[in-house]
């Protein structure tokens, strides 16, 4: 009876990351901490997948995010915070419903969204306040032409429509994602219908995001350039980072211009240039050392950075740690 029934059951798989680092950031002030999830956001999660014959599949994923130095929940205190969706999937494609991370965060990850990348530090709207929406119903297409394609729509916060703000969080946004040999190349779209939510009416922002990148081997380059609505002006980010290979050692270097980071009147100047200095070494397959280096020089009006940065100001954050996935 038990074989039977476990027979008919999805194949279901625990998995998970733990990431602590012990840093020093400099902003407003200078302070050293213990903190978690630094190369990889520490998770742990269930995916499972379900033949339902004829090529048809169900799938699903529940992923909890979770702060390691202090054993709290992350994401604000939700159970399934980092992910949380159920879908079909075939020949055709995939559908899923539910949280899910968006399309433009999915292009973003090909240059990097750990806290100390260019993309994290800025941030951009697609791996900042919409790097995971609710409420989502994704489509992700099979491959054609070495491209995948996928589109989504989010139903937002879901308010009465009576709110003065009641399309607050809705967005709809697209990618596709090219790769084939050495290239990887995406390109992003994103709209947000209101981002504000206090405002009556609609405060809508849009986005466009394109990373490519090159594998020779030893060396891998990726390049990526953003550019979004911010207030008067549009942010824009372009950068250029080399990932160099020395065995189970991975250095790399970046360096990346942001214009117009508060969207303010051109006559003020509030961009910044960030450095990264990153290193990565393998122990084992799952198990991995690593160190982080970012460099924030801010102009007048700009205050990116760490530890709440000053404008004006530079700002910078060094760190060291240890990831294992399980």
């Amino acid at each position: 009876m038990f074989s039977g029934l476990a027979a008919a059951q999805s194949t279901v798989n625990l998995y998970g990351v733990v990431d602590v680092a012990l840093e020093r950031v400099k902003g407003a002030t200078s302070l050293a901490r213990v903190t978690s999830g630094q190369q990889q956001g520490s998770r742990w999660g269930l995916r499972g997948t379900e033949d339902l014959g004829g090529g048809l599949k169900a799938v699903f994923l529940l992923e909890s995010g979770f702060n390691a130095d202090v054993g709290t929940l992350g994401q604000g205190g939700r159970l399934f915070g980092r992910q949380g969706y159920v879908g079909l999937g075939g020949g055709w494609g995939a559908v899923r419903l539910g949280r899910q991370y968006t399309p433009m965060d999915d292009i973003a990850s090909i240059a990097g969204t750990k806290v100390y990348d260019v993309m994290s530090v800025v941030p951009i709207i697609g791996n900042g306040d919409y790097n995971r929406v609710d409420n989502a119903i994704t489509y992700v297409s099979p491959t054609v032409a070495n491209t995948v394609f996928q589109l989504q729509y989010s139903l937002g916060e879901e308010r009465v429509s009576t709110d003065l703000s009641k399309d607050f969080g809705k967005q709809v946004s697209a990618h596709a994602l090219y790769a084939q040999g050495p290239w990887t190349a995406g390109l992003s779209l994103m709209q947000v219908t209101d981002a504000n939510g206090t405002l009556a009416g609609k405060q809508g922002k849009d986005a466009l995001l394109f990373v490519a990148a090159y594998d020779f081997g030893s060396v891998k380059l990726t390049g990526y350039y953003d550019v979004e609505d911010k207030a008067v002006e549009k942010l824009k980010l372009f950068g250029l980072a080399a990932a160099f290979k020395f065995g189970e050692t991975t250095v790399s270097v970046g360096a990346a211009q942001a214009k117009n980071v508060n969207g303010s009147a051109a006559a003020l100047s509030d961009d910044a240039k960030i450095y990264t200095l990153q290193a990565s070494h393998n122990l084992s397959k799952r198990t991995a050392l690593y160190g982080h280096l970012t460099a924030v020089s801010n102009d007048a009006a700009a205050a990116l950075g760490f530890n709440a940065p000053v404008a004006g100001s530079s700002s910078n954050g060094i760190q060291v740690g240890i990831r294992h996935r399980f």
